[in-house]
């Protein structure tokens, strides 16, 4: 940025903040920039971004989250990360309706949770294609259309920012899952509510769908990621 316009944002004159930034530069904070009256973050800035980066309690952060999100909704919440075996379920708070509409911890299937389909349309294919595979049969039947099932969860993903599945085996049961990012752009995380039918809309406009989004934008932003995915 140039000076003219650093000291205006920092409420001092030309002069007090060119001052600030011959004390900061003299200390690694900032930098001179090769375009002349211009700086930039120094090397003692990076190194302190990544010291607080690698001090974030993402665990932390969303289990906080996964208890604000069943207390305000009353529906099942859970949060899940990636592991080498498929996506793994970490903490989940039951909600007012029991039974099959719970989350458990533990491995979770691809194609029967909404967190799965964040997996299927964010990591690479080669990483998420043979657990789609082994599930697809008890799922689904017949060939594995693998490509089509990534092609859709991208889709919803991008238009809505969470996606959504709904089982007509379990009485209407559906969940609805949202990604948590980091700094570097990676899902670390994702946020899943669970209910029926009956008792849980999954339109973007209902208040269920935008405590979720609240949630993982709020665990998105303590973990220095971008909070928007839609196009």
């Amino acid at each position: 940025m140039a000076l003219k316009d650093i000291a205006p944002l920092a409420d001092l004159t030309t002069s007090a903040a060119n001052n600030y930034l011959v004390s900061l530069v003299r200390i690694g904070l900032a930098a001179a920039d090769e375009k002349p009256g211009h700086y930039r973050l120094g090397p003692a800035a990076l190194s302190l971004g990544v010291s607080a980066i690698q001090q974030i309690d993402g665990f932390e952060i969303v289990r906080r989250e996964v208890t604000n999100l069943r207390d305000m909704t009353r529906r099942s919440a859970a949060v899940t990360t990636w592991t080498d075996d498929g996506p793994l379920s970490l903490f989940k708070q039951d909600g007012d309706q029991r039974g099959a509409f719970e989350f458990r911890t533990g491995l979770i299937p691809m194609l029967g949770s909404a967190a799965g389909k964040i997996y299927a349309a964010r990591l690479p294919a080669g990483v998420t294609t043979h657990l789609i595979e082994q599930e697809w049969g008890a799922m689904f039947g017949g060939k594995p259309d693998i490509g089509k099932f990534r092609e859709d969860a991208v889709r919803e993903l991008k238009r809505r920012g969470y996606t959504t599945i709904t089982r007509s085996d379990l009485d209407g049961y559906v969940s609805i899952a949202a990604p948590i990012v980091d700094w570097n752009g990676d899902v670390r995380f994702t946020l899943s509510l669970a209910g029926t039918r009956a008792s849980m809309k999954v339109e973007p406009s209902s208040d269920h769908v935008k405590a979720l989004l609240a949630s993982a934008s709020r665990a998105t932003q303590s973990l220095g990621g971008k909070t928007d995915l839609r196009d």
